[in-house]
């Protein structure tokens, strides 16, 4: 039998890649159709670029008596970041307004209503990271968190609006209801961030918990519109990939209930 050779052990695991294949497993494990680097074109520049993972799923509707008449579906634009050094997140409070505008965009949640106020991005904590720096970084453009969110908003606001490619619903020749689309940066740990307050003088924290980053983000979208529009993005730790599973989870159960009545 051939012994691998120990260079290409570490190669693999130490490799962007191997975490990227990771990440796309954890989805495929767990009922997301998943589309590998897939490219698509830079509105702003008419350039082909390529996003980690479009992870796609859907969530039955149901009518009176429980049989499935629609469905609505969920699609992820996923990075998959492998943390090698120190970052430093700065941490505010969240635009609520905003997020509770972003929430109800697509018109199925609704303001002053519990089901809304549970969705993840206005449930998961009072605080949103706001800037971040990396301790290898030697530009902006070369931050890889930087990298990182550039790339998820670009793939998002280019691709969004597209048909599922989900074979089920792509047979079906039926396009869901409603489609929930989330911008997610998956690290390989929290080990290395930390996190500080913005408006006061804090020690660094360590960084346990899933959290989100808040962002405006200029945009020519997919009709040569000018967009500036409120983005959170969740950043995942992988060790934690169930829980944020577990969030998108029960948000489009309560859409499908939405949808069905």
């Amino acid at each position: 039998m051939m012994i691998t050779p120990s260079e290409i052990t570490e190669l693999i695991k130490n490799s962007g890649n191997n975490f990227h294949a990771k990440v796309a497993r954890w989805f495929a494990d767990n009922g997301w159709h998943v589309l590998i680097s897939p490219y698509y074109m830079d509105q702003t520049q008419s350039k082909a670029r390529e996003i980690d993972l479009v992870a796609e799923k859907l969530w039955p509707l149901t009518d009176a008596f429980g049989h499935i008449v629609d469905n609505i579906a969920v699609r992820l634009y996923v990075e998959c970041k492998y943390v090698v050094s120190e970052a430093v997140f700065w941490f505010a409070d969240k635009d609520r307004e905003s997020a509770l505008e972003l929430v109800c965009r697509n018109g199925l949640f609704q303001r002053n209503n519990t089901y809304t106020e549970n969705h993840h991005y206005l449930s998961q904590g009072a605080k949103v990271a706001k800037l971040f720096s990396t301790s290898n970084s030697k530009a902006t453009e070369n931050e890889p968190f930087y990298k990182a969110l550039n790339q998820v908003l670009n793939a998002m606001t280019s691709m969004q609006g597209q048909l599922v490619t989900i074979p089920s619903a792509r047979k079906s020749q039926r396009y869901p209801k409603a489609v929930f689309e989330y911008p997610v940066v998956v690290c390989s740990s929290f080990e290395r961030l930390f996190s500080v307050e913005f408006f006061a003088e804090s020690k660094p924290q360590p960084i346990q918990e899933n959290f989100q980053l808040e962002v405006r983000y200029a945009y020519i979208d997919r009709n040569d519109h000018q967009r500036n529009d409120y983005f959170l993005l969740d950043f995942v730790a992988f060790d934690k990939l169930s829980e944020f599973g577990q969030a998108i989870d029960n948000g489009a159960i309560v859409a499908a209930d939405l949808a069905s009545e």
